[in-house]
């Protein structure tokens, strides 16, 4: 029932509310929200240690993401916070990556991070998720290949509510 819930939130924010909303709320929503539909591979993330939502230095959302973030995720608490231009991402379970901090990105590559951005150019550069806006509403795609490559899956009803998927669909 929770399950449905979240997909019907996250399919809410795709087709956009009632009153205009700046993209930049909608935006942090999402990247509060996708964590519920991934799931990453056994490791050091044990239950009790909080699930890591990072937003590199130039990021648009000041508290909003904190905000929109539960206070757990798959029984693990969540913390968000944002990282210096010469933090590492390791420790980091979801990374939005604003267009100035595209560094951060490289130094993700090939760790099992949920990277997130919005910018054209994103998936070419690595990332998972990238937010757009189309008619006037904040979609996302998502590249599947990036995801199956730092061992993160990616649940169905994400998939269906992209606005497109790279590198394959199951």
């Amino acid at each position: 029932m929770r399950a449905l819930a979240i997909v019907a939130s996250l399919a809410f924010l795709s087709v956009g509310f009632a009153q205009p909303v700046p993209d930049t709320t909608v935006k942090a929503a999402f990247v509060a929200r996708f964590p519920e539909f991934v799931e990453w591979p056994p490791s050091d993330r044990t239950p009790s240690r909080a699930l890591s939502v990072c937003l590199s230095p130039a990021h648009p959302f000041g508290t909003k993401v904190a905000e929109s973030a539960g206070t757990a995720v798959q029984g693990r608490p969540v913390s968000v916070r944002t990282l210096g231009r010469r933090d590492v991402v390791d420790g980091c379970d979801v990374l939005y990556v604003a267009r100035a901090d595209v560094s951060l990105l490289q130094r993700a590559q090939r760790k099992p991070i949920l990277t997130v951005g919005d910018q054209a150019d994103f998936g070419q550069l690595g990332g998972i998720i990238n937010l757009r806006v189309i008619d006037r509403h904040v979609r996302f795609e998502v590249d599947l290949a990036q995801a199956r490559q730092v061992g993160l899956r990616l649940d169905s009803q994400l998939l269906r509510l992209a606005a497109a998927v790279h590198g394959g669909r199951s």
